[in-house]
This record gives structure tokens, C-alpha cells and sequence, in this order.
């Protein structure tokens, strides 16, 4: 389990409600169902110093943000996603915030540059709250067992926790929309629909929707974060269903990947170019969709994305798909860390 983004075993804060049982690895277990993913950061040792410093202030920012506007147990759900999506977002709204330098819980000794002033980490701070609660209630008709178990804990404090961000940050009908296409998503698996396509639409429009929120349908604005959250939502769901193949494979969990009448590794280290080839399409999406943006008012904002769809993402296409060899044996370990 992580232990550096509040110390310890969380012992100090009020997280440490949900994670002071160790029975069978339950708290292992809670803390994966508050994530979402983390698949998308950048490779820091090709930022300037500069731009990484950049970097942790806005993931720090966005921290600070979900403690002050919803709680200290929401900053659980804080993945290199959302750091992504609010970079797309202050600069898609020209936002520059400023610097202070603060201690946190995770760093008590010395002080670490934050990003404040910036309207735009709320709202991502609201959305990340929002998106794990809409998780939840999908892992709920999904999962089984004990983790069905740890899920239902978990909903309650999940939905005070977007009740309170809603409270800051008016989500609209969002919510329903975003319900919406995890429901199409549940139905293609309850059918045992192999289509990748499919299943990754689905996927695409929930983050279209969430990257998109609150601009204009008819604005640039709105046009070039509809365009980015949907090809980053295909992308994430295709690398997070071949991340979790080799998992599923042994709980039977629904992944489009899986052939029911044949060897599913061996057919998707068959396919493992035509898979290659269909990210970096979604790759080629993304960054057409990023050259439209205009990074004069924080140029280092459109070198620290750069970097993530230039080389972070390719990078982690590599991976990936390196992670399932020739020789059959199924992938564990998931790549994605989450904290800094």
C-alpha cells in the first residue's frame, strides 16, 4: 500500500477510519476502491525543473483544494488523472493561480510549493469526488463477496462526500449523465459484449462529459476539452482492461480481451500490434486536440502535457504490453502509483 500521501498508515487522519482493519488485506482493499486510475502523468525526468516543480504545485493544489472544499478523506480518491485534467483546464480557461509554500500532513518537516487561486481545481476537486462516488455504485452491482462488502462501507462516505462537493461546486445533472454511461457500460457486459470499441465509447462519453463541464457545447473551449476527454477515457479504458487482463482472467471478471472459446493470452499477444496501433491512434487524437489550445497565458502548462502525451503515454503503451509475454504468464502488479 502506498504510505507517503499522508504517512504512516494513514494513522493521523481521518482516513484512518476506513484503513486501520489489515484483516484478509481489507484495507489494501478499500484504498483500491477509492482510486480511479493514474495512468496518465507525465515522465519527469524529461520536465525541467521548473515545469516539475510546476507539476507537484498543481497536484498539491488540487489536494489542498479536496480537503478545504470537501474533506480530508476525499483526497484519497486524487489520481495523476485529475492532475491532468486540471492542467487541460487552467489553461483552457487561462488560468494562472500563484504559488504559496505550505507544510501538509504528508510532508510536515518542509514546506512544498501548492498552487492556490485557481477556480479550476475546485472544480476538479468536486469531479474527482463525484467520479468515485459513480464508481462505487457501479462496483456495487459488480462486485461480489467481501469486496461487495468493502464497497457498501465505502457508499456512504462516498456520498456525503459528493453531497458536500456539490454543495461547493454545482454539479448540474452531470451526475445522471455520468450514471448514464456506466449503466451502457454495464449492459455490454452483462451481454459478455467483446467489443473493445464498444465498451471503450462508453468509457470515452463518461469523460467527455466530465472534462467538458461547465463550458459551452458550442465554445472552443468546450469543443477541444470534449475532444481530449474523449479519446483520454478510450484510452485509459483499452490500457486499464489489458492492465487488469491477467487479474480477470483468474476472477472471471468481465474484459473485452478475454476470448471465452479460445487462449486469451495468446491471441492478445497475437494482437499486441493492432492493439499498439489503435492507443496510438487515440494518442494521435489527443494531441491534435492539443495543439489547439493556447498555452500564452502559462507556456510550462502546455510543456508538462506535451510531455505526458509525447512520451508518458507511449511509454506506458510499451508497458503495458510488455507486461503479458510470449511465454503466457499473466499480468499482475498494476503499473499506476498515485502519489508524489
Amino acid at each position: 500500500m502506498p504510505q507517503d500521501v499522508y504517512g504512516g498508515r494513514f494513522a493521523r487522519t481521518e482516513s484512518s477510519l476506513l484503513l486501520q482493519s489489515s484483516y484478509a488485506g481489507f484495507d489494501f482493499m478499500l484504498w483500491e476502491e477509492f482510486q480511479l486510475f493514474g495512468y496518465v502523468k507525465p515522465v519527469p525526468a524529461e520536465l525541467k525543473v521548473k515545469e516539475y516543480e510546476l507539476y507537484r504545485s498543481v497536484y498539491c493544489g488540487l489536494c489542498v483544494s479536496m480537503k478545504k472544499r470537501v474533506s480530508c478523506v476525499s483526497r484519497l480518491t486524487l489520481s495523476y488523472d485529475f492532475v491532468f485534467l486540471a492542467l487541460i483546464r487552467m489553461a483552457l480557461s487561462r488560468e494562472v493561480g500563484h504559488i504559496e509554500r505550505q507544510r501538509c500532513m504528508a510532508h510536515p518537516t518542509k514546506k512544498r510549493a501548492v498552487l492556490v487561486g485557481a477556480e479550476e481545481l475546485d472544480i476538479c476537486a468536486a469531479l474527482s469526488v463525484l467520479l468515485t462516488f459513480c464508481k462505487l455504485r457501479d462496483d456495487l452491482s459488480d462486485e461480489r463477496g467481501l469486496k461487495k462488502f468493502g464497497v457498501r462501507l465505502l457508499m456512504p462516505i462516498a456520498s456525503g462526500m459528493k453531497k458536500k462537493a456539490g454543495m461547493k461546486c454545482d454539479l448540474g445533472d452531470l451526475e445522471t449523465r455520468l450514471v448514464g454511461h456506466l449503466n451502457a457500460l454495464s449492459e455490454l457486459e452483462r451481454a459478455n459484449n467483446r467489443s473493445l470499441d464498444a465498451a471503450a465509447d462508453c468509457f470515452g462519453d463518461f469523460m467527455r462529459d466530465v472534462a467538458a463541464f461547465k463550458y459551452p457545447h458550442d465554445s472552443l473551449e468546450g469543443r477541444i476539452a470534449a475532444e481530449l476527454g474523449r479519446h483520454i477515457g478510450r484510452f485509459i479504458y483499452i490500457v486499464d482492461a489489458a492492465d487488469d487482463l491477467g487479474d480477470d482472467l483468474k476472477s472471471g471478471a468481465y474484459n473485452p480481451f478475454i476470448q471465452p472459446d479460445g487462449d486469451t493470452l495468446e491471441a492478445f499477444n497475437k494482437n499486441a500490434e493492432s492493439l499498439r496501433a489503435s492507443l496510438k491512434m487515440e494518442l494521435v487524437a489527443i494531441e491534435a486536440a492539443l495543439e489547439l489550445i493556447d498555452f500564452s497565458a502559462v507556456p510550462e502548462y502546455g510543456e508538462i502535457l506535451k510531455n505526458i502525451i509525447y512520451l508518458g503515454l507511449p511509454e506506458l503503451i510499451e508497458r503495458i504490453i510488455s507486461k503479458n509475454p510470449s511465454d503466457g504468464s499473466v499480468m499482475e502488479n498494476k503499473e499506476h502509483e498515485r502519489s508524489l
